[in-house]
């Protein structure tokens, strides 16, 4: 079975009960540690690489991650160092808002030299999110790590996954994506975040997608909440209808939705690495891919918090 290797932050999300709730519960999250635990859940073979704090809330974090069944070999553990928090509260259609505290936290601290003892031989698909961009270190060294993954022939995924208030200087943040976009495979982002980057090249939505498309970039994915699913390749353009449902809790909608896109790709690969840049050209495959993961970021939908809330494979099953 093909592996992926989900790189950047593990977090802690202090969840309200409810929108009317101010009770709050911390709960295992961050986007790249939850993409490895989807896919893990699914029955992936799932590698996590970031850092991890040896505080209270770190052990808890490792723990969630091996409990979910994802392989914890390339976490470095970083001592004196806080786990990061996010607070987040929900409207009444359970749509987010995020209040981070992430200040020289133990996820920012993963440097060259651990991602020089990933072996890349088992790794099929690298996917990573824009949260390791914020400072230069950081982005330094997710460029590295880009790079080497390139280098090995790994598919690229980046779920851009904008995170503005993390950035301390915005103007930053449209040169360091794009340095990324030119190595990556697969992009997803939300409708909102490819108006966002498409306004700032002084394009559409249309003409951004072109524009990624020159990049070298082989499969783009919008997604836009209950609406369409937009499609773009090289070769074809698809919209797909998504599951209608009334949503709880959006936290790792995202998450899972690329999680499972990843998975069935994986599935249909079977286990030559090399079929998978190929299927990003098959409609009928990608479409089929697409459907199963509108399923399950409907199913993350209807559950409170992330790592619980990602459907295993039983559950799609019932």
């Amino acid at each position: 079975m093909l592996s992926l290797l989900s790189y950047g932050e593990v977090l802690v999300d202090f969840l309200p009960s409810s929108a009317h709730n101010p009770s709050y519960t911390p709960l295992a999250g961050g986007a790249p540690a939850n993409v490895a635990v989807a896919y893990a859940k699914l029955g992936g073979n799932s590698y996590f690489a970031g850092g991890i704090s040896s505080d209270d809330f770190g052990t808890m974090l490792m723990q969630q991650l091996q409990d979910q069944g994802v392989n914890t070999s390339y976490v470095n553990t970083v001592e004196n160092a806080n786990t990061a928090i996010v607070l987040v509260t929900l409207d009444k259609c359970g749509e987010r808002a995020f209040n981070f505290y992430r200040n020289d936290t133990a996820d920012m601290y993963y440097e060259k030299s651990q991602v020089d003892k990933i072996n890349w031989q088992d790794i099929a698909v690298f996917h990573y999110c824009s949260n390791t961009l914020t400072n230069e270190q950081n982005h330094d060294n997710t460029l590295y790590a880009l790079k080497r993954a390139k280098s090995n022939k790994v598919l690229i995924s980046f779920d851009v996954n904008l995170r503005q208030q993390l950035w301390a200087d915005l103007s930053l943040l449209p040169a360091r994506v794009e340095a990324c976009l030119n190595e990556s495979d697969i992009v997803k982002l939300s409708k909102d975040e490819a108006s966002y980057l498409a306004a700032i090249k002084n394009v559409d939505i249309s003409g951004y997608v072109s524009f990624l498309l020159t990049l070298g970039v082989k499969l783009i994915v919008i997604t836009d909440g209950p609406n369409e699913v937009q499609v773009t390749c090289a070769s074809y353009s698809l919209m797909i209808a998504v599951p209608k449902i009334t949503a709880l809790d959006t936290t790792a909608a995202g998450d899972s939705f690329i999680a499972s896109f990843l998975f069935a790709l994986s599935q249909d690969a079977d286990i030559n690495q090399a079929c998978l840049f190929n299927l990003l050209e098959n409609q009928t495959l990608v479409s089929s891919a697409v459907l199963f993961a509108s399923k399950c970021g409907a199913l993350t939908c209807q559950k409170m918090g992330a790592f619980a809330a990602l459907p295993s494979i039983k559950a799609l099953a019932l």
